[in-house]
């Protein structure tokens, strides 16, 4: 018998998983089965993410093949999972304030109509409805691009490190996220003027404090994707640059497609 956690052999019998302490299945009812296993998966992806941040909080780029080389494959995948998760609930959380992915300055495109325009005309469920699809397509896009990378430059890693690479290079503009969810939106109030038109005010301060955010954000993101490829996807570096910018390239692209799409 195998751990669901950890894919750890357990001896026949025991009640909890010697290596990461999970209870097994055959000490669940049988009822609960399948809950119990959700629950050790969550409950160790959890602690495992934990860990992984300690790691890369002293360290986010020279950490990051560390933190990943401290779990298997199928538990990697779990913690980047994890962070694509946060990513997206970042991104809706944003949006309760009224900021959202493309405020950010990710995608611009927006056709013949302002930024402003568009994101006054959105109610607040709306918006979050919008901000948790942008969220997922572009974390769900990233994954996938990662994997295509690896697989077009010839690298030697798997599944669980697309996943982890992903998902540790979406921690930064997650953080930018958070950051828009302090502050608010960077509208202000609208204002009729003498001929009845409305009008929205953008507030300077936090229109440049979000966007300086976002830079630093996409800088990190494209280290962090670069050191991933190089040291975890195993993609030789002279090609690592030019996946890193294949792999925005389409993201970000993307992005901008649902964004006008949606707006």
């Amino acid at each position: 018998m195998f751990c669901v956690s950890c894919r750890q052999r357990i001896p026949d019998g025991a009640a909890r998983c010697p290596s990461c302490g999970v209870a097994t299945g055959s000490s669940a009812a049988p009822s609960g089965g399948r809950r119990a296993q959700f629950q050790a998966l969550l409950t160790v992806g959890i602690r495992d993410t934990v860990e992984a941040l300690k790691v890369l909080r002293r360290n986010p780029l020279g950490g990051l093949r560390a933190s990943f080389t401290m779990f298997d494959p199928h538990r990697a995948l779990v913690v980047g999972g994890i962070f694509c998760v946060f990513f997206v609930l970042a991104a809706m959380l944003a949006a309760m304030r009224g900021v959202g992915i493309i405020g950010l300055g990710m995608a611009m495109d927006l056709g013949n109509v302002s930024l402003t325009e568009n994101f006054a005309s959105l109610t607040r469920g709306s918006f979050i409805i919008k901000a948790f699809l942008q969220g997922l397509g572009f974390a769900a896009t990233l994954i996938v691009a990662c994997a295509l990378a690896r697989i077009v430059f010839r690298g030697n890693g798997q599944l669980a490190g697309d996943f982890y690479i992903a998902g540790v290079s979406l921690l930064p503009l997650a953080a930018i996220l958070l950051v828009g969810l302090v502050l608010g939106p960077d509208i202000g109030s609208p204002r009729s003027d003498v001929a009845g038109r409305t009008t929205y005010t953008v507030l300077v301060w936090k229109d440049a404090v979000l966007k300086v955010g976002t830079v630093f954000a996409l800088a990190y993101s494209t280290l962090l994707l670069y050191t991933g490829y190089s040291k975890i996807a195993g993609i030789a570096e002279e090609k690592a640059a030019l996946a890193v910018s294949s792999v925005l390239a389409v993201s970000l692209l993307v992005l901008s497609v649902i964004a006008r799409n949606l707006l």
